[in-house]
């Protein structure tokens, strides 16, 4: 009895272990201006003998064949794998390098998983900008639930972005919250832009679908309307409302207010 106790204690930790998630770490801020892919402060050069490859940034690799060479842009010829690493096109940057991974074009304000790399997520600020670029711990892939890290004990953990040519939209694994639109160079993926349904909304293999959480008011994509939620034959249904010219919903007060500009203050030095 004692013996069976103990497995049962012990499997419970082992479940508990594996339920924590963690954040990850920052790698790249916003703030920080486009890294310029230099791997070395010399510039690799073949030996014009042997046989072998190696990079010459962050994203090149030099391809050395005797008295002749190559070289090969990962980010072109294999954009899942755009990085140079040891010689060859990896998923992640040689952080040993210097060489940091890019951050997203940002589409929507939070949290975006990354889409080549499980184990990188997004933050961001403002769209169209920049992402703050993030990094699990190792055995740890992002999980777009939580906006933490996961330990990884299985490889359907790691989700990626599948690009499909047949799809104009395609889903982020099995999420309802996020999705991408590929864009292609003839069948070749040129760049996956990550996009999120707002509140209250879900993907559903085409576009974001709203369904009202009760009555009231609520945000939508375009802040100068507002779905308004109510009861009709004792189903909720809901009609989008326009606010007035130059007024924006909140959410908070669930009114449309004033909406916010940004505007010059001239500064005096004389």
């Amino acid at each position: 009895m004692a013996f069976k106790l103990g497995l049962l204690i012990c499997a419970l930790i082992q479940l508990s272990t594996a339920a924590v998630e963690v954040p990850g770490a920052l790698l790249k801020s916003s703030s920080v201006a486009t890294f310029a892919a230099v791997a070395a402060a010399v510039a690799p050069t073949c030996d014009k003998v042997s046989v072998y490859s190696t990079c010459n940034d962050c994203n090149e690799v030099l391809i050395c064949l005797g008295a002749s060479e190559d070289t090969r842009d990962c980010s072109v010829t294999s954009p899942s794998t755009p990085y140079c690493s040891n010689g060859a096109c990896s998923a992640m940057p040689d952080s040993s390098a210097d060489c940091l991974p890019d951050g997203i074009v940002c589409t929507g304000v939070g949290f975006f998983p990354d889409p080549k790399n499980c184990q990188l997520y997004h933050y961001c600020e403002k769209v169209s900008d920049k992402s703050s670029v993030y990094e699990c711990p190792p055995n740890y892939v992002y999980n777009a639930e939580t906006s933490l890290c996961k330990q990884s004990s299985q490889a359907k953990d790691c989700i990626t972005i599948q690009c499909d040519l047949s799809k104009i939209f395609v889903s982020y694994g099995t999420s309802k919250k996020y999705y991408a639109f590929c864009q292609y160079d003839g069948t070749t993926v040129k760049s996956i832009s990550i996009l999120k349904c707002g509140d209250n909304s879900s993907f559903d293999g085409t576009t974001c679908v709203f369904k009202c959480p009760a009555a009231g008011n609520y945000a939508h994509a375009d802040p100068s309307k507002y779905y308004q939620c109510y009861s009709s034959g004792g189903q909720l249904v809901y009609t989008v409302q326009s606010c007035t010219t130059g007024k924006n919903f909140d959410q908070s007060l669930k009114v449309c207010i004033t909406a916010v500009t940004t505007t010059t203050v001239a500064t005096n030095n004389d």
